[in-house]
């Protein structure tokens, strides 16, 4: 992990409308290579704050920065070109289309000489996927699903991965496998945000963690400390004690 900063946000104020903000005033750093997790109650504006990031909801005043260019007033997909990739908590792959046509239509994007060589190393990447590209998306497990929605995100190579709660929905099992190959691919370099309800999961992956409240930024920490604070859990997420620090 470098410390060279991939993505910051400054005075960060944003929402559905201009006179109810719901991230208010969040100033975050994000290095290369980290995986940082975005923590905190239900209604903390943890999903707000990612998706402003990612252009899909309005900015109300601040700045989101991406490699020290200013792309606050970028359209989501213009983002995806400066190297920002998204991955949403619901709808983010086409059931009605295989394995493949889902690869192909996040790869149109790409110069078309590309395009068939990035599949490729994505199927290396995603053997469950690669062993079944004619597979129907809406067939597949929801560990497959959620692995070809990263495997959209990453057709691009961006330089920054944005997660909405990936583990929404999934088994403790299929959790721990998602999980670990998102960490593979933070290893692999790509600087990882990831949104999570599932505290104990996250903060076993994660480098380092915000813990959001009403919109601010609460606490900070490094993952390791964060997940031995029984304190922290009690006042930010809900937990009794330290036993319980799963929950969200």
């Amino acid at each position: 992990m470098s410390d060279v900063t991939v993505l910051a946000t400054r005075g960060l104020v944003s929402g559905y409308e201009p006179d109810l903000p719901i991230v208010r005033g969040v100033d975050l750093a994000v290095r290369a290579g980290e995986l940082l997790a975005v923590l905190g109650p239900n209604g903390a504006g943890k999903s707000t704050l990612v998706k402003t990031i990612a252009g899909l909801v309005p900015v109300h005043s601040g700045s989101v920065f991406l490699d020290g260019a200013d792309i606050t007033a970028s359209p989501a997909h213009r983002k995806v070109r400066h190297g920002l990739a998204f991955v949403p908590q619901t709808e983010n792959i086409f059931t009605t289309l295989s394995v493949h046509e889902n690869l192909q239509v996040a790869a149109n994007i790409l110069p078309k000489d590309q395009r068939r060589s990035r599949i490729a190393a994505l199927y290396a990447m995603f053997p469950d996927l690669g062993a079944r590209p004619r597979h129907r998306a809406g067939q597949l497990s929801g560990g497959q699903r959620q692995m070809l929605a990263v495997a959209r995100a990453l057709v691009v190579e961006p330089s920054v991965l944005i997660l909405d709660e990936p583990s929404a929905g999934l088994s403790p099992k299929i959790v721990a496998e998602v999980f670990a190959r998102l960490r593979a691919i933070s290893l692999g370099g790509v600087t990882t945000i990831l949104v999570e309800q599932n505290v104990k999961a996250a903060l076993a992956i994660a480098d380092r963690a915000i813990i959001l409240v009403e919109g601010r930024i609460a606490h900070e920490g490094e993952a390791e400390t964060l997940a031995e604070d029984p304190i922290l859990g009690e006042l930010y997420l809900g937990a009794r004690h330290s036993r319980h620090a799963g929950a969200a």
